[in-house]
């Protein structure tokens, strides 16, 4: 085939060649003809134009010569007609020579000669019309009216040999310019008959490897990723590749002359209506398409199978349509991860709206709290049971919101574990507290099994809110009056925490999905304490965060379910490190400390300065930066808790401008802010806080670090 087509290619530019030459070679014939055929026929045009104005003139004195001798009217009309027609014929020569400067020389003495003769005729006419016959015909006698045409006569001579001479120059290039296009002919005629020879040739050596190179260009097709169906015009299938076949249940054998819709079965996954014929598809847009979305097809067999597909038709030289080539491929792994696209949005949105249902829940019992408090004839007992509302409502949001900080840390992986050695049964009494009031209310029997010292080296906090999840978890999904059970024991290296309860139990479908980010096994309207579906994905990374992991276990639907946590045991290493590292905080008794509030927010500063208050500690609460600064160098506090959100100067600010003065060294600054991330915390220590406490800070562990800071101090 290479061959073949440095042979064609080589003969192509001799073609060229040879066409260009005598494209050429034809062109300057053109041009030699027609420029001689021009030339002739002005030659011609001159030459008579020369005879016909040196007539005209002999017309007009003979016209004159007859009116002198007879004085007779009718012998001056010769001469006004040759008039009229000298000047039509001077202004037909002087078109004609115009190109020619020697000609057009000799047509200006022409035209002043006969300018002369004529002015010489007029002049003797005019003469006789005066009545002075005599001096009229002595101008005739003095015979320069004769030498004037003797003149005029050789100057038309000379300028018709010129043309005769310029006639037969023109002549013979005529003759030149038939020769050379009788010879381009000639080469165009022998340039086709060797292109004739060598597409001859071409053919008949390229017939045989046209054949192999289909041959190969089925195999490839029969080779590539993707199934390949070809169908003629009628839609007759032509070729399918063994992707094809597997993807059809078709073999090509049975397939060929098959109409492609017997054979390419597809419709609509969603509507379960068929889908257009993609060759009818592409016939009708003429060039390539893409099938319709969702597109099933049905195999052989009646299975459907997700597929993606296009279609282009095959086109010869002419562009004229032999049919339609359709490939396709199994798109199951693309549909399904749109689906898992799809139902992640439908969580995220059944996330937020429980969010606002979540959050709007203790806010209603906190209001009604506080209408009891500042109602004039609230009991002792009554405001007593308010402050008790608001406070647990206040945790509620509190633990929310902690909640939700988590999951953030941990899918950003910023989220520290605080390691330390603990005793299992600390970790598992603490666990059971927090979701004691949970388990109360729904009137729950549950039995905990622990072995005796069991060390681990966990963050305390951190299991213990694993296991309270779980058990949360349990007592939700679990009938009033039900069972929880957790237990825990040694499996190898492991420690399995496992918390059981006879609840609702796991679908099979659902049991994958548990640990999924706001999955729930019931919608978010058929029950009212189902949380935001954030604690089981919590809990899971919680647990990853020590190394390990929880598995779920159901029988299934109304049969109860397991979690176990299973976490890694203390190696003894890391106990004796963390014996040696560990420090005791030493919590003297409480010492009155001088504290300054600062916070825009009146009823937040007022509040925690009357708690401190109630503590025995001096303090002055303030609402803006400028008046924080000004009391910080005032009142000298032992303490400052400040809000960074502060109108006039914002709290980092002021922390800055204290640490840069001297009365502000010894002070110590606690930020006190609703902005609770890493990123928060290393900002505040940057700019010279001592500790930072986020919203709303335990009354409890507030006063134990000023308390265990002013023992310090």
């Amino acid at each position: 085939m290479q061959k073949s087509r440095s042979l064609v290619f080589v003969a192509l530019v001799i073609s060229a060649a040879v066409l260009i030459a005598a494209g050429l070679g034809a062109y300057r014939a053109v041009r030699v003809l027609t420029d001689a055929s021009d030339q002739l026929l002005r030659s011609k045009d001159t030459s008579l134009a020369l005879e016909q104005t040196l007539s005209a003139l002999r017309d007009a004195e003979t016209g004159q010569r007859g009116y002198l001798l007879a004085s007779r009217q009718e012998y001056l009309a010769p001469y006004h007609a040759a008039l009229e027609q000298i000047q039509e014929r001077l202004s037909r020569l002087q078109s004609l020579t115009a190109r020619d400067a020697n000609a057009a020389h000799n047509f200006a003495e022409l035209q002043r000669l006969s300018q002369a003769k004529l002015n010489e005729l007029a002049e003797t006419i005019r003469l006789h019309d005066a009545g002075d016959q005599a001096a009229a015909m002595r101008v005739v006698l003095t015979n320069a009216g004769q030498h004037s045409m003797e003149q005029i006569r050789v100057l038309v001579d000379t300028m018709q040999q010129a043309e005769q001479a310029r006639y037969a120059r023109y002549l013979q290039r005529e003759r030149e310019g038939r020769e050379l296009s009788a010879m381009s002919g000639w080469a165009t005629s022998a340039l086709a008959i060797a292109l004739l020879g060598v597409l001859v040739i071409v053919v008949r050596r390229d017939t045989a490897r046209l054949r192999a190179s289909e041959e190969r260009l089925v195999t490839t097709l029969r080779s590539i990723g993707d199934a390949v169906i070809a169908t003629d015009q009628q839609g007759r299938i032509t070729m399918m590749n063994p992707v094809a076949e597997a993807l059809t249940g078709w073999r090509l054998s049975m397939a060929r002359g098959a109409s492609l819709e017997q054979v390419f079965r597809i419709i609509n996954e969603e509507t379960r209506d068929g889908v257009e014929s993609p060759v009818a598809k592409v016939l009708r847009v003429g060039g390539i398409v893409g099938l319709a979305n969702h597109t099933v097809l049905i195999r052989r067999d009646g299975h459907e199978m997700p597929i993606e597909d296009s279609g282009a038709p095959i086109l010869d030289g002419k562009h004229t349509t032999l049919g339609v080539v359709l490939v396709f491929r199994d798109a199951s792994h693309e549909r399904a991860a749109a689906r898992a696209l799809r139902e992640a949005d439908r969580r995220k949105d059944e996330f937020l709206a429980t969010l606002a249902h979540e959050l709007r829940n203790p806010l209603a019992p906190i209001r009604q709290a506080a209408q009891i408090v500042r109602t004039p004839g609230a009991t002792d007992a009554q405001i007593r049971w308010s402050h008790e509302v608001i406070e647990r409502q206040v945790q509620n949001m509190t633990r929310l919101l902690d909640d939700l900080l988590d999951i953030s840390r941990i899918t950003r992986g910023t989220l520290e574990a605080r390691m330390e050695t603990v005793d299992l049964n600390a970790v598992l009494e603490a666990a059971v507290e927090l979701a004691r009031p949970t388990v109360d209310a729904r009137r729950h029997l549950l039995s905990v099994e622990c072995p005796e010292n069991m060390p681990l080296y966990v963050d305390p906090l951190r299991l213990a809110q694993v296991i309270a999840n779980l058990l949360t978890n349990s007592a939700k999904y679990t009938e009033a009056g039900g069972r929880i059970q957790l237990s825990a024991q040694r499996e190898g290296e492991e420690l399995a925490i496992a918390v059981s309860d006879n609840g609702v139990g796991i679908g099979a479908e659902m049991l994958p999905k548990v640990f999924d980010m706001f999955v729930q096994a019931r919608s978010v309207v058929d029950r009212s304490d189902g949380g935001l579906g954030i604690g089981l994905s919590l809990a899971q990374g919680l647990a990853a965060l020590h190394g390990g992991r929880i598995e779920a276990h159901s029988p299934g639907l109304g049969k109860g379910s397991t979690f176990t946590v299973r976490i890694p045991l203390m190696p003894a290493a890391a106990r004796r490190l963390e014996r040696a590292a560990r420090q005791q905080l030493d919590l003297t008794a409480q010492k009155s400390a001088r504290v300054l509030v600062a916070d825009d927010n009146p009823d937040t500063a007022e509040s925690l300065a009357t708690l401190l208050q109630m503590h025995g500690h001096d303090v002055q609460a303030v609402h803006d930066g400028e008046a924080a600064l000004r009391a910080l160098e005032s009142f000298q506090p032992d303490f400052a808790l400040l809000d960074i959100g502060m109108p006039k100067l914002n709290g980092y600010e002021v922390a800055r401008r204290t640490r840069r003065a001297a009365w502000g060294q010894r002070i110590r600054l606690i930020a006190l802010t609703g902005w609770g991330q890493e990123q928060n915390r290393r900002e505040a220590l940057a700019a010279g806080f001592d500790h930072h406490f986020v919203k709303p800070v335990q009354p409890a562990e507030l006063m134990q670090y000023l308390s265990g800071s002013a023992g310090s101090g």
